[in-house]
């Protein structure tokens, strides 16, 4: 039984946040379209009416944002709740480091768990107050006059460049951020589509301060992440044939269609626009049995969120597979990296975990423990859901109420695509 039609995916998560959040530094309205519904984005689109940021729907699918222009209330501890979402806390301290007031961003309690000093430091170094306990959260931020800094980040973080590059954009002069290797380049692509002035040389970012400008419109394309559990799955089950519509396809969002291609899944991938960022189709088919591969660390942050449903695709692989310092999946949702082993090694993956790589074996047969356990993380919730229809077995699967975090219409997709 396979996966077999077409789909279009949720908005891009990545890129809704940003939207909503740089709407507080940008003049003008916009109308989005298609904007990711998860709780994630929730959370942003709730601290940016906190700020007194105006958001109505509009039409099917649409949602009219007013830009505040760095202009909102003077606020004395206001308190933000950023729910289980790492980018909106660390994209919103970067705005709120040169803003006026005083600002408390607390979320849940896997939110709290994640390290947040990796973006405190650099805001501090700007000259904004950022305290937050141990490390993590809750931040409690002090705006204040802010100075451009030549910045190089210790890991590769598309989040922790994001909060610099938008602080940056409040600065008294340019802010440069060098990266290590490349990130997700969503946020400067947003400020230089909203009117903005980022120059790229390489690794090299500089950010000209300045206040954005809203376009009237903008259709959010979807988000190949979510696209990716269907589209690993078509590579693993016989007979499927999947296509994501409309999606991301942005160098550093699709790591691992790269990855599938060279394992041997046969991938096609149409481009339909390319402005802000490029936007097309993807299909995945079964081409046979997929062999092992060797994922290297610059490719890491082109596929980070995907590595759950890639290891999946490894356990169904002839020999060995491994990825390269893999350490950032420690400080997701979860400890993610021995989720995987521990979740996926209970189903028969043979897999170890030495230092920051990750080795599997297969192919495997699967086998099917009593229950499995996400650990409330999304990503292996729905990374489970797939194992079991690879396998052709249903067991209980604990805390997928999480998908909902970034894919509410999962199941939906999955009726959809399943044919049984």
């Amino acid at each position: 039984m396979p996966f077999v039609g077409s789909f279009i995916p949720p908005g891009d998560k990545s890129v809704s946040h940003r939207l909503i959040l740089m709407a507080l530094l940008a003049e003008g309205e916009t109308v989005i379209k298609g904007l990711s519904d998860g709780e994630d984005v929730a959370s942003s689109l709730k601290a940016f009416r906190a700020l007194g940021g105006e958001a109505k729907p509009e039409g099917e699918n649409g949602l009219r944002i007013k830009g505040l222009a760095g202009h909102w209330p003077y606020f004395d501890g206001l308190e933000i709740d950023c729910g289980n979402s790492g980018t909106t806390m660390r994209l919103l301290s970067g705005i709120l480091a040169g803003s006026k007031g005083r600002y408390i961003l607390d979320g849940d309690d896997q939110l709290r768990r994640r390290p947040m000093e990796r973006v405190a430091k650099p805001l501090r170094l700007m000259g904004a107050r950022v305290d937050c306990h141990n490390g993590r959260p809750p931040l409690t931020i002090e705006g204040s006059s802010l100075n451009g800094i030549n910045f190089s980040p210790a890991d590769a973080s598309a989040q922790v460049k994001g909060a610099v590059l938008l602080a940056g954009l409040l600065a008294h002069s340019p802010t440069t951020v060098t990266e290590i290797s490349p990130t997700r380049a969503h946020t400067e692509r947003l400020i230089n589509y909203f009117h903005g002035q980022v120059t790229i040389e390489g690794l090299k970012l500089t950010v000209s301060p300045g206040i954005l400008r809203l376009p009237p419109t903008f259709n959010t394309p979807g988000d190949p992440s979510s696209a990716a559990y269907f589209l690993t799955a078509a590579a693993i089950i016989p007979d499927s044939k999947v296509m994501a519509k409309n999606i991301l396809l942005s160098t550093g969002r699709i790591g691992f269609l790269k990855v599938l291609s060279r394992m041997g899944a046969q991938v096609s991938i149409t481009l339909t626009s390319d402005t802000p960022e490029p936007i097309g189709d993807v299909s995945v088919a079964y081409s046979g049995p997929l062999t092992g591969a060797e994922v290297l660390a610059p490719e890491i942050p082109t596929l980070i969120d995907e590595i759950p449903m890639l290891a999946l695709a490894a356990t169904q692989a002839h020999g060995e597979t491994i990825f390269r310092q893999v350490d950032e999946l420690r400080v997701k949702e979860t400890d993610r990296l021995m989720s995987i082993r521990h979740q996926l090694g209970a189903l028969g993956g043979r897999m170890s975990v030495e230092g920051d790589d990750l080795f599997i074996k297969g192919p495997t047969s699967f086998i099917l423990p009593e229950k499995l356990d996400s650990g409330r993380d999304h990503r292996l919730a729905m990374t489970l859901k797939m194992a079991l229809y690879a396998a052709k077995a249903q067991i209980p699967i604990l805390g997928t109420e999480s998908i909902a975090i970034s894919y509410p219409n999962f199941e939906e997709h999955l009726n959809l695509l399943w044919r049984n």
